[in-house]
């Protein structure tokens, strides 16, 4: 194991008198580049290399050591979403979900290009495949579905982010019905086209077995959040404006997980990036000494990402 990192890796507190009792900055061998948690790992990829993020003894709580990805979900099949992922699930009835018919129509470009989803595409555990075709007038607006069973009915769902020319960008729920793949739920559209939003966490519901989807409307414009939850019957919940000024993404990005949750609390960036907020507590926001544009991951009771500049931060709260 090498102690936070290569050896040449340096760890410094940050000078700020607040940020410095719960952030770590730590210097790699290359600026970092990635941030990136599998089922198998949480790595660090900079212009040198590939490191692991474990537990111990070292500054900032974990330490670095050098190692290759393991566990990265695979590529979607050919035809289908050129930049998408395949979600899968080790039970239930839908064990794999990805976007099909990649499609030119909605023009927004959001998430790097103006190519979308045309359908969405799932397998069952017995091996059938099933497609949902959206209409001319919707895409999905997203990189990777989510499987998760939403109703704790022993069945999954598939949570997507789908826009419209009309009314912009929603959640939409998907599951099985009688063979076939239909949409069962959904969230109220964002009023315009080309407004955007990220889904930040899904969370289990406060007792009743139901699930608390957590996300930000128009990230990039006052980044409002929002909660969608769905009870074990199915019906849902929707709760707007209930926190303003956050961001976890940046226009163009293909980054979607500039959010993490720790500690059952959901951290989300402010709209400047340059501060962890806990919108769904009345916990005082986090100063950080840039604007961060990695990914946001839990390890060991903290949270690592990484600054516009490449630099790593280990953050405790």
């Amino acid at each position: 194991m090498v102690r936070a990192g290569l050896a040449t890796a340096l760890l410094a507190a940050l000078s700020s008198p607040v940020a410095a009792q719960t952030v770590t900055a730590i210097e790699t061998d290359g600026a970092v580049t990635a941030i990136v948690q599998t089922l198998r790992g949480s790595y660090v990829e900079t212009e040198r290399g590939t490191l692991r993020i474990e537990p111990g003894d070292c500054d900032g709580g974990v330490c670095l050591v050098p190692d290759v990805i393991r566990g990265l979900p695979a590529r979607a099949p050919e035809g289908a979403l050129p930049d998408g992922f395949v979600a899968s699930a080790s039970s239930g009835d839908i064990v794999r979900a990805w976007y099909g018919r990649p499609t030119g129509r909605y023009a927004h470009g959001v998430l790097g290009d103006a190519i979308e989803g045309g359908s969405l595409v799932a397998q069952t555990g017995g091996g059938t495949t099933v497609e949902f075709v959206l209409p001319e007038s919707q895409v999905f607006e997203d990189i990777t579905p989510r499987i998760r069973d939403l109703d704790s009915d022993g069945k999954n769902e598939i949570v997507t982010i789908r826009a419209s020319r009309s009314g912009g960008a929603a959640v939409a729920i998907y599951g099985m019905r009688g063979g076939d793949l239909v949409e069962i739920a959904s969230s109220s559209e964002n009023g315009r086209a080309n407004r955007w939003l990220n889904i930040a966490a899904i969370l289990p519901g406060t007792g009743d077995g139901g699930t608390e989807i957590v996300g930000v409307r128009t990230p990039h414009i006052g980044g409002r959040l929002f909660t969608m939850s769905m009870a074990p019957d199915g019906s849902i919940t929707e709760r707007n404006d209930i926190a303003r000024d956050l961001s976890n993404h940046l226009i163009g990005s293909r980054e979607l997980g500039l959010s993490a949750v720790l500690g059952g609390e959901v951290y989300l960036p402010s709209q400047d990036r340059r501060a962890l907020r806990r919108p769904l507590s009345d916990a005082a926001d986090i100063a950080l000494p840039a604007p961060i544009d990695k990914a946001i991951i839990a390890v060991a009771g903290r949270l690592v990402t990484a600054t516009e500049d490449g630099k790593l931060l280990v953050v405790e709260p």
